[in-house]
């Protein structure tokens, strides 16, 4: 599992696009029939979303799978860091 944060520049149906802080584009691939999990604040938590309302230019941290040379977007957590909060 590998960890992958930064700002959002581009999401399709089957992918997701991402702009590391201080590093390269990333693109995340997205598993089929909406298995990609979005989810948004809400309160103390976490609600479950639908991904469509994703926006170019949001903060987004996403748990990913290495499949080969292709990261597989599993839970994308939008408004969030990865990281240590300082």
């Amino acid at each position: 599992m590998i960890w992958v944060g930064g700002i959002v520049t581009d999401v399709t149906d089957r992918q997701l696009v991402l702009k590391e802080t201080l590093g390269p584009r990333v693109i995340l691939k997205r598993l089929g029939q909406d298995a990609t999990a979005f989810f948004r604040p809400a309160g103390d938590g976490w609600e479950r979303v639908d991904g469509s309302g994703v926006g170019n230019g949001e903060q987004a941290c996403v748990e990913t799978l290495l499949d080969g040379e292709n990261l597989l977007a599993l839970r994308v957590f939008r408004g969030a860091d990865c990281g240590p909060a300082g």
